[in-house]
């Protein structure tokens, strides 16, 4: 038996219940959403998390949800630990359909693996499902934060310890074998 997965910040839309084809929407996350949202995606904190949103509904039923969103987030710096404040400026647009079925979409990572890259690409340009009319637009924007926030965050000046070099670095510093040989060879052919 699966767990079912709850939204922290969850703003359900129903679309078949809109009176005009377009509607604005001004969604913000509150200090419990934006903790609950902060401990999912292993950040120090969210600070806020709003977004403007305009829901227009196609005439063949699909929904387009897009505008701005606007974050300020706390990271951990990858290279000291430290926290690294950061404001987050993303636009979200997704196309939902009635026509797309869940059953359609990969449901774990294993099903991707056969996939070509061209394959993969139309996956990626497909509509998300709309069922019953309803989508969660505070889902929706988690997600493109998710997406937007810098995956290696690093404080400024912050710089790797001298122990911890990159390869480049490490061949750099580590005398070529080759060369010792070939110095060995030279001093040999000179003793002859």
């Amino acid at each position: 038996m699966s767990k079912k997965f709850t939204p922290e910040f969850s703003r359900i839309v129903n679309t078949d219940e809109q009176v005009s084809k377009k509607e604005k929407l001004s969604i913000e996350a509150s200090a419990k959403e934006c903790a609950a949202l902060a401990k999912r995606f292993e950040l120090v904190s969210i600070e806020s998390l709003k977004a403007e949103l305009t829901i227009l509904v196609a005439s063949n039923g699909e929904v387009t949800v897009r505008g701005p969103m606007h974050a300020e987030i706390v990271q951990r710096c990858v290279t000291t630990l430290e926290p690294v404040p950061e404001k987050i400026e993303d636009d979200v647009e997704v196309l939902f359909s009635p026509h797309i079925s869940e059953d359609d979409l990969p449901s774990n990572p294993d099903d991707l693996e056969d996939l070509s890259e061209d394959e993969l690409m139309a996956l990626l340009d497909q509509p998300e499902p709309l069922v019953d009319g309803k989508i969660d637009v505070g889902e929706v924007v988690a997600q493109f934060l998710a997406v937007a926030m810098d995956p290696y965050p690093r404080k400024d000046g912050a710089e790797l310890p001298d122990a911890v070099l990159s390869e480049e670095e490490a061949d750099e510093e580590r005398p070529n074998p080759f060369a010792k040989l070939a110095g060995l060879k030279e001093q040999l052919e000179k003793k002859k």
